[in-house]
């Protein structure tokens, strides 16, 4: 949904903008990363947990 009108954004909000999108893609990664360590971590668990019964 658009909004009613759009007023040209400062200067500071295009700052704004631009550190959040970094921000953002920053925190993707991290999630991905983490995610696979997790991952990761509960294949060898389970391996570990299969060996030992």
């Amino acid at each position: 949904m658009e909004p009613e009108h759009t007023d040209p954004l400062t200067d500071g909000e295009r700052a704004e903008l631009a550190w959040l999108r970094k921000e953002n893609d920053f925190l993707r990664v991290q999630r991905d990363i983490l995610l696979g360590v997790a991952t990761g971590y509960a294949h060898d668990f389970e391996a570990l947990r299969r060996h030992h019964h």
